[in-house]
């Protein structure tokens, strides 16, 4: 994929700056202008920074958060807010993703049907009821929450886990298409999902603490597990669709875990 025709850019040579930059184009619509273009493989070694674009997409929406909640707006409507800039900043990427895998993965009848649908950009029964089981587990779980400031780490914390579970789906996970995003970026070398693993577990115990955070992170690699395990099942491997949904949940299973943590202690 390039991002830009314009010969006079230089081509992609890799490293954290570049690697961050693809990432943040890939995985949000903030504008950004790249000073170099780059094809899809570039993925494969960007995945790493995928843990970094959550921090700024959680810290984003937290900041949002925390602002509506100082402003006198009770915490179901702060926690709307809070997802809804999540939605826009990411341009409904993970969003549109889980739909399609749901009407694919719930209408289809064999491996090619489901890649079918979820190709299609119609939204079906499925993918509804999906994007409003997510939408509303997101926003009553974030809302459950007491602390303002705890909403704040929980949001930064899951936004970068949850991304970087998305690294490891690539790194096991052969591609379902001949094409798309799972096959054209390619398999990353093992030490991007370490990279990535090594940079969400650290923001996690850092903002959430140690018990809290592993709990969190051990719920959302069993979420993204099992909704890898049954994309593997329904299509043999993962689609851009797949790392979407897998991020989803991950996130859900994360803040779940979090509510859970907070109400034991």
């Amino acid at each position: 994929m390039e991002t830009d025709e314009n010969s006079e850019r230089r081509t992609y040579r890799g490293g954290w700056i570049e690697d961050f930059l693809v990432a943040l184009v890939f995985l949000t619509r903030l504008p950004v202008s790249l000073p170099f273009t780059f094809e899809m493989s570039a993925i494969k070694s960007a995945c790493r920074c995928f843990p970094l674009i959550g921090l700024i997409v959680g810290g984003l929406t937290g900041t949002l958060y925390l602002m509506a909640t100082f402003v006198g707006l009770p915490p179901w409507v702060s926690a709307l807010l809070a997802v809804a800039a999540q939605v826009l900043l990411t341009g409904a990427l993970h969003e549109d993703a889980i739909g399609d895998v749901a009407d694919g993965f719930g209408g289809g009848v064999d491996k090619t049907r489901k890649l079918e649908i979820m190709r299609d950009s119609r939204m079906g029964t499925y993918g509804v009821v999906a994007l409003i089981l997510v939408i509303g587990l997101k926003t009553a779980t974030i809302a459950h929450i007491d602390n303002p400031f705890t909403v704040f780490a929980v949001l930064v914390a899951a936004a970068a886990c949850s991304r970087g579970i998305m690294t490891w789906a690539l790194f096991l996970m052969p591609p379902a298409r001949e094409d798309g995003l799972g096959h054209g970026s390619g398999r990353p070398e093992l030490s991007a999902p370490l990279w990535s693993t090594a940079i969400f577990m650290g923001v996690s115990i850092a903002v959430l603490g140690n018990y809290m955070g592993a709990a969190a992170m051990l719920a959302a690699m069993i979420g993204g597990s099992l909704m890898g395990l049954v994309a593997r099942r329904q299509i043999g491997g993962q689609t851009g669709d797949v790392l979407g949904a897998i991020q989803q949940i991950s996130e859900i299973f994360f803040l779940l875990a979090c509510v859970a943590a907070l109400g034991s202690s």
